[in-house]
């Protein structure tokens, strides 16, 4: 599928810092992914948001805030147990992200949208 195609069947706009817009995937009326289906639809491809995911820096700062967050998470506290390097990294790479904003997507498809 396109760029063009994918953004019109899977996101939506966003409002960001400084006036931005910025490119977001669509949520399900549950607030779900709109690629969750079972398990995410895109995994292979899913964006730094998803893949960082939740080793965030807002959500790793502190316990109480990881437990309030694994409330709502049925996969937080289950499974692997990561290492703080891990950790570390992945919470860097969520930091360093920059969503993409309407221009750029804009100029990436050759049109407006």
């Amino acid at each position: 599928m396109d760029t063009k195609t994918f953004v019109e069947k899977y996101c939506r706009w966003a409002d960001y810092y400084e006036g931005a817009t910025v490119l977001a995937l669509l949520e399900k009326k549950n607030y779900d992914c709109v690629l969750w289906n079972n398990g995410c639809s895109a995994y292979g491809a899913r964006p730094i948001q998803c893949s960082t995911y939740p080793f965030w820096s807002w959500i790793v700062q502190d316990k109480n805030t990881w437990d309030e967050i694994a409330k709502e998470c049925p996969g937080m506290n289950k499974g692997q147990i990561w290492d703080a390097d891990f950790i570390e990294k992945t919470k860097s790479e969520y930091e360093k992200n920059v969503p993409i904003t309407k221009e750029e997507v804009e100029e990436l498809c050759g049109q407006n949208l």
